[in-house]
């Protein structure tokens, strides 16, 4: 007995003393632990790293990540954020020393290191971190734009993504005869990928850049780099190579190179890529798409042979599908032009580029005998023998070309050749080159010849002879169609040369253009990136030419060595080409005779005097400087009695225009200055030789101007009272900034192009703007006003307050602090007009006092009735932005965009006063978009406010309840209404203030056209735990495709309320939801069932998500039972 007390005792000793040592050594192995969790860190971070790279690698193959190696990687993620905030607290620690923080680092830092080494990876799951996903499942994302849909298409796009996802192939190559549709195919697949989320995402970005015969290093790195956001500044090729080498390298970046003709050294782009087989230096994030006529070229480039894909022809099914689709209703109900169409279609030999163009030539035919004649021209046609063209492509082009409607139209087309491959041609080019030649009949004015070219582009651009590009007012043209008018062309009785060398200098470009040689007949020659003095060393003899284009192309001798005897050269047209030294030493450019010149354009050159070039020019028409580096207009420009156009726009140095110069033209039709000249003189009656050209000559010519765009840095310039005013207004691009008259700190107002409506951008005190004639005519006749920085002005409708902007249909303010509405629609009801009535897209930003766009009832509903878009952003005072009687006028908004604005509350609002019944008549946009609005209760609240924007109470009882009071008294008002067999839609819209939904019930019916909904970082407080209350709606928001909820922190339900056999949402493609960390469940069953067209769900950083799809209640209580 005495042993076991002996032995009982011990253990009670030896346990507190084992305890104690053991928090003691936390004090006094403190160092040691701690570099101890340093080292086992460091090695699971090694490890981590491995197993994350073959997670990457998994991914970009399209496999699946098995479950036990991401949830090996959630532990070491967390393990990882315990260390730092463990690093964080020893910071602290090591500042304010104690004890006691010292043994709970230690402890915690023990504890941490144990955690690392129990933290272990089956080998097996390291070296097979996944399992492969299926790949047919690649084709479903393809679209069915153009013929993409075919199924020898889509074959071989669905072979060309997976041969993207396999981490082995390196370099993918697309091979196929020219107009198979090989640069069709390629875009499509860059927009493929870039729709490619979540673990389907293969890329970071896409680039496509258009390499062509003539390989040019540098436009290959501008289109590559313009596509990363880059601008270069560096003119050498290798320090650019160099900083796209570094861009590249940063990110996954999948490379596109269409029509490769020959190898392409990747280095010399600055393509971070291994070339040839035998290459192993390999940037693993970077692969190169390529696409070719010749399958040598791709493996030249370093395809492996399983890398190369080949394009076919269509099969005739595709092809009479294709043709059908083309001509649309064109042989409907007649199998005799049927049978005449299955022959055409044969003669195109499954070339979609063929069927397209021929088929857009039959549109306008009419019957059988025109069909047949077509088909016997196909078939009779001698085709060009263009290397790498097949002969039935030419043929249909060359019979599309033929169909034409007038010489005038097809004129225009050949224009179109004379520039490089895959440039975006300026359509103004053609309106100057076409005017020089009098190319076009029955134009008095150049405003007539570009309406009936643009009119043309439009003909060849639906009989797909031309291309839309994406820069403003410029198309492109296919490089096959390109091919066949130069054929075209350099025949009788066009007789063009186009010539174009690569960047040595004197390589051959493409196979077919013509060798330089004289050209006796020629009557337009473009040559493109020239060295003059090495490519045509014995000239050119051109008696009969009329027009030459020089791009890039250099002489350091006189011109007119090159160029003789071109007595009839009506347009000379130097672009991008440094000319200051060749004119510094008074060389002429003048290659023919100075009378029958018409059009001179030297365009983004860089000049220096041109007084001695200008002299003599007395036929000319139009001049332009265009983006040049020219520092002063000379005087002799004045003397140019015949001008029509002057152009200056960009010209950023332009700082002396002698006065008289601009007065003496009396038939200048149209004069461009925009961000150019801003140095203008004041107004003088005498004839001042010394001074500068002011604003009152511009406005003296406005009796003769039918375009002008200026800047004026002083309102005051336009005080003159003789502004003249004609019947037939002069359409302008003005922008005046008050007291900012030093080029280097004016803000910008860049002419978009040439087609401009009337704009007009305004900066400063609005009471001193409205005291000048100028500028109210201004302000009257805009089409496109812009407001920056004014003062004196709280209603915008001030501007034009008896005319309310009848014509405007663009209006921006952007950095105010004086707006507060555009204008009040109680007080504009007197005038017996609507305001605003065809105005299509407003803007504000940072407008810090705007409180609504609208206040007052607007009784006019053609106010606002063509409004389309409505973008606010950053307006700290707006609480709404509609009351509901505006909102009922916008029948035609497709767009409404509010971000960052403080304040807001709801969108839709309900004025004192305002019919209850008025939201009945209310339809709302396609695109809805609100992002940072922290104070938002809803999208209508149902609230009622005065015209100072409170919140109106019904009683005082209603202002002291809770907000959970009310909420609680609506649900029981709407159970009450249940039971008694009443609909509760009325009530909610009455009391909608208590709802918790962002978008309550009763405004649901206002979104039946709504097909994307983005919401972001919305509400601070938990107003709302609902996005969706369908309370009430048997189907609702059937046109919707995208919704994207990120967030949303106190929504715990995208949908509440879903009535049974409720209808909806089945259009639905993509849904995200992001850091909505009250949500437990992404939707109800009975939402689940209707999403049939679904295709993409990504959920980020809900962390309380527990399932995707919340069970219905029948279908638990099945579940139940069979538990039991």
């Amino acid at each position: 007995m005495e042993e076991i007390g002996t032995s009982i005792a011990s253990k009670i000793v030896e346990e507190p003393v084992a305890l104690i040592g053991r928090q003691l050594s936390y004090l006094i192995y403190y160092d040691s632990n701690i570099e101890s969790l340093k080292d086992a860190l460091k090695k699971l971070d090694d490890k981590k790293n491995d197993v994350q790279r073959s997670v990457d690698a998994a991914k970009r193959n399209g496999a699946t990540i098995k479950d036990q190696v991401q949830s090996w990687l959630n532990d070491v993620s967390n393990i990882f954020r315990e260390a730092e905030e463990l690093q964080t607290k020893l910071n602290m620690q090591r500042r304010c020393p104690s004890l006691k923080s010292r043994y709970s680092l230690s402890r915690k830092a023990k504890k941490i290191a144990e955690r690392v080494l129990d933290l272990k990876l089956d080998e097996e799951l390291s070296n097979n971190v996944a399992n492969p996903s299926p790949l047919q499942q690649l084709g479903s994302i393809i679209s069915s734009d153009d013929f993409q849909h075919f199924e020898s298409r889509k074959a071989v796009m669905n072979d060309v993504l997976i041969a993207l996802r396999n981490e082995k192939s390196r370099i993918i190559g697309i091979c196929g005869m020219g107009g198979v549709g090989k640069t069709t195919m390629v875009t499509e697949i860059r927009e493929i990928i870039k729709r490619l989320e979540g673990t389907d995402k293969l890329f970071d970005e896409v680039v496509l850049a258009t390499v062509s015969a003539t390989i040019d290093i540098k436009t290959i790195q501008t289109k590559i780099a313009e596509s990363l956001g880059m601008k270069f500044i560096e003119e050498s090729e290798s320090i650019r190579a160099q900083r796209l080498y570094g861009r590249i390298k940063q990110k996954k970046i999948l490379i596109i190179l269409d029509d490769v003709w020959s190898e392409l050294k990747l280095q010399d782009v600055g393509i971070p890529f291994g070339v040839g087989p035998t290459t192993n230096q390999v940037h693993e994030g970077c692969k190169i798409l390529l696409t070719s006529r010749n399958e040598e070229v791709c493996k030249v480039m370093g395809c492996k042979k399983d890398d190369i894909f080949k394009v076919q022809a269509l099969n005739k099914e595709e092809s009479w599908e294709l043709f059908r689709a083309t001509v649309g209703e064109s042989m409907n109900n007649d199998p005799d032009l049927s049978h005449v169409a299955k022959l055409i279609v044969g003669e195109c030999k499954g070339l979609p580029i063929a069927i397209i163009t021929v088929g857009k030539a039959l549109l306008s035919s009419n019957g059988k005998h025109e069909w047949n004649t077509a088909l016997q021209e196909l078939k009779n046609s001698l085709p060009e023998n263009i290397p790498g063209m097949e002969p039935e492509v030419y043929s249909c082009i060359k019979l599309s070309y033929d169909k034409l409607d007038s010489d005038e139209v097809k004129s225009c087309f050949l224009l179109c050749c004379l520039f490089p491959e895959d440039y975006d041609i300026p359509i103004e080019y053609l309106v100057r080159y076409g005017s020089g030649r009098a190319t076009f009949r029955n134009t008095n004015i150049i405003e007539d010849v570009r309406n009936k070219v643009h009119y043309f582009v439009g003909q060849l651009k639906r009989r797909y002879l031309l291309l839309d590009s994406h820069k403003e007012e410029c198309i492109k043209m296919h490089d096959i169609v390109r091919d066949v008018a130069i054929s075209i062309a350099s025949k009788d009785p066009h007789r063009f040369m186009v010539r174009s060398f690569d960047a040595e200098g004197g390589g051959g470009g493409r196979l077919g253009v013509q060798k330089v040689t004289n050209q006796e007949h020629c009557s337009a020659i473009s040559l493109i990136d020239v060295k003059l003095d090495e490519n045509i060393t014995d000239g050119l003899e051109c008696p009969k030419l009329e027009l030459l284009q020089l791009k890039n192309s250099s002489s350091s001798s006189e011109y007119s060595n090159h160029f003789k005897r071109m007595k009839e050269l009506k347009v000379l047209s130097f672009l991008e080409v440094n000319m200051s030294s060749y004119l510094a030493s008074e060389k002429s450019l003048l290659l023919g005779e100075p009378k029958y010149l018409h059009t001179l354009c030297l365009e983004d050159c860089n000049l220096g005097d041109i007084s001695h070039v200008i002299g003599g020019l007395e036929n000319l028409e139009i001049l332009s400087f265009a983006r040049s580096q020219i520092n002063k207009l000379p005087r002799e420009i004045g003397h140019l009695h015949r001008l029509r156009m002057l152009d200056a726009t960009d010209c950023e140095g332009l700082e002396e225009i002698p006065h008289g110069v601009l007065s003496n033209l009396r038939r200048l039709e149209e004069l461009y200055m925009a961000e150019s000249f801003l140095n203008w003189g004041p107004a003088t009656e005498t004839k001042d030789e010394t001074g500068m050209a002011s604003v009152d000559e511009v406005m003296s010519m406005f009796d003769h101007l039918n375009v002008v765009a200026i800047k004026i840095p002083d309102v005051q310039m336009l005080r003159n009272d003789e502004f003249i005013l004609k019947s037939q207004p002069t359409r302008f691009h003005v922008s005046i900034n008050l007291c900012w008259s030093f080029k280097e700190e004016s803000f910008e107002n860049r002419m978009p192009a040439y087609l401009f409506e009337n704009s007009l951008m305004l900066r400063g005190d609005v009471k001193e703007y409205l005291e000048i004639g100028a500028v109210r005519y201004f302000l009257k006749q805009s089409e496109d006003l812009s407001l920056h920085y004014t003062c004196n002005l709280k209603y915008v409708i001030e501007l034009d307050d008896e005319g309310g902007f009848q014509h405007l249909k663009v209006l921006s303010i952007m950095d105010d602090d004086n707006i507060e509405y555009l204008m009040n629609g109680t007080d504009w009801t007197r005038r017996h007009q609507p305001a605003f009535p065809i105005l299509k897209s407003v803007t504000f930003k940072n407008v810090y006092e705007l409180k609504v766009v609208c206040c007052g009832k607007l009784l006019d509903k053609r106010s606002f009735m063509n409004l389309r878009s409505i973008a606010i952003n950053n307006c700290d005072e707006l609480k709404y932005v509609f009351s509901v009687s505006i909102a009922q006028n916008l029948v035609q908004l497709q767009s409404l965009n509010v971000e960052n604005c403080a304040k807001v509350e709801d969108i839709i609002s309900k004025e004192r006063m305002e019919d209850d019944n008025a939201s009945h008549r209310i339809s709302f946009p396609t695109v809805l978009k609100i992002i940072k609005a922290p104070k938002l209760l809803g999208f209508y609240t149902g609230n009622q406010r005065d015209s100072t924007y409170e919140v109106i109470k019904p009683n005082d009882e209603s202002v002291n309840a809770s907000h959970l009071d009310k909420m609680k008294e609506t649900k029981n008002d709407q159970q009450h209404d249940q039971v008694a067999g009443r609909s509760s839609k009325s009530k909610v819209a009455q009391v909608g203030a208590s709802c918790t939904a962002l978008f309550p019930s009763n405004c649901i019916s206002w979104l039946t056209n709504l097909e994307e909904l983005v919401l972001e970082r919305l509400n601070n407080e938990p107003v709302a735990n609902a996005l969706f209350d369908l309370e009430g709606h048997v189907s609702a928001f059937s046109q919707l495709q995208t919704l994207n909820a990120d967030g949303l922190n106190e929504v715990e339900h995208l949908w509440k309320n879903v009535q049974p056999g409720f209808q909806g949402f089945q259009n639905v493609r993509t849904l995200t939801i992001e850091a909505c960390k009250s949500m437990k469940y992404l939707c109800p069953y009975e939402i689940y069932r209707l999403l049939v067209n679904l295709q993409q769900v990504i959920i980020y950083h809900c962390e309380n998500m527990e399932t995707i799809v919340q069970a219905a209640a029948s279908i638990e209580d099945n579940i139940h039972e069979e538990g039991k």
